[in-house]
């Protein structure tokens, strides 16, 4: 699985590569990419082949997708509101006390933030998506099936995603502990 996973990742860097660029202009230019962002994942989410028992791997891969889509949403709606630029001088990464310390700070922060997101995303989307089925969200059970699993996974992650690119930079800015360069990561 390993070997055939690293070959395959290999085989579509190699044909995605010519395409980078226009995919990235696409992304930080077009105002609709976060919706369609949104809509691509939960469109491949629905490609994943049906399992004929319960895996990880279905809630895996709709945690990266969950995760990757909701970074690439993040940084489309930060280009859109200007706070995404190219550097004019690379940053001067110097390690000393005061800029250990806010990134100390930055990292307890977003953690807590993150992890509050998980729990909160994670309660609601359980609760709604059993509550339209009619099952019980109490019920470890109700987790394993597709049609609760993959919301379930899907919304969290992708919350997750946006909340790191976006939220938490906003949050630390409105603090006054973010990283001068932190828009610029172009």
């Amino acid at each position: 699985d390993i070997i055939a996973g690293t070959l395959y990742a290999l085989l579509l860097i190699y044909i995605m590569f010519p395409y980078v660029d226009a995919i990235d202009s696409f992304q930080l230019n077009y105002s609709c990419a976060p919706i369609l962002n949104f809509c691509i994942g939960i469109l491949l989410i629905k490609c994943y082949p049906s399992l004929k028992q319960w895996s990880t791997a279905r809630s895996d891969t709709t945690v990266i997708l969950g995760s990757a889509f909701g970074l690439c949403s993040a940084t489309t709606a930060m280009h859109q509101i200007g706070l995404l630029e190219k550097p004019l001088t690379p940053p001067i990464y110097s390690i000393i006390a005061p800029n250990l310390g806010l990134c100390v700070v930055r990292t307890i922060l977003g953690m807590i933030f993150i992890y509050a997101t998980r729990q909160v995303v994670k309660t609601i989307v359980l609760r709604i998506t059993c509550s339209l089925y009619g099952l019980d969200w109490k019920n470890p059970e109700s987790k394993r099936l597709a049609k609760v699993e993959m919301p379930y996974y899907y919304l969290t992650y992708f919350a997750i995603g946006f909340n790191i690119s976006f939220t938490c930079p906003l949050f630390f800015r409105a603090l006054g502990i973010n990283r001068d360069y932190s828009y610029t990561e172009l």
